[in-house]
């Protein structure tokens, strides 16, 4: 249900920006016609209702494409994702603490589960916890470049690791909603769907 909700959020916000965005393009369509005439902009000038529905449809059929691309897809309703780089997305569920990256083993062979992470330097650098499985490293940093991960079993040898390779210690790990008001929030917001 929270899925359907979102969905038709995402699809009245589309509107409002394709009809803003619309408007904006017209407008600039216009100061053009004012120094540059030519027979397109005269008979945008003539017919600015016209245009400004054809080119809003043309716009939001652009954002709803967009908004399901690697760059645009925030997840839908209970399902939030954050692009971290390199094709990978941290993804989660019902907006629990548990951030989760498919696809990239621990060393005890499960998926990198984690509460607190940041992205630096094309680096993923993390704490190892889930709700359900039992890691036997407490931090990790993968390389996102090369998928390669290096794990730590105390907190002291990662912020050790950290310091002399210029990444975020322990106490400057956000969480998974942190991370995600990073990524999506602010301008962002009210200018991508």
């Amino acid at each position: 249900m929270e899925v359907l909700f979102h969905f038709i959020f995402q699809l009245i916000k589309i509107g409002i920006l394709a009809s803003v965005y619309s408007f904006i393009l017209i407008g600039i369509l216009l100061i053009v016609g004012k120094f540059k005439p030519n027979d397109y902009l005269k008979r945008v000038k003539s017919e600015k209702k016209k245009y400004w529905f054809s080119f809003g449809f043309l716009i939001s059929i652009g954002l709803f494409i967009f908004s399901f691309t690697y760059w645009g897809n925030h997840g839908l309703g209970d399902g939030p994702m954050i692009p971290i780089g390199h094709w990978e997305t941290i993804e989660n569920t019902n907006w629990n603490e548990y951030g989760y990256l498919k696809g990239q083993k621990t060393s005890d062979g499960y998926d990198i589960e984690t509460t607190r992470f940041k992205v630096v330097n094309d680096k993923l650098c993390g704490n190892l916890e889930s709700w359900f499985y039992q890691f036997q490293n407490s931090y990790f940093v993968l390389n996102l470049k090369t998928d390669k991960i290096v794990e730590f079993k105390t907190e002291s040898e990662f912020n050790e690791y950290a310091e002399n390779n210029k990444l975020p210690k322990s106490n400057e790990l956000l969480s998974f909603e942190e991370n995600y008001r990073n990524r999506w929030g602010g301008i962002r917001f009210f200018l991508l769907p």
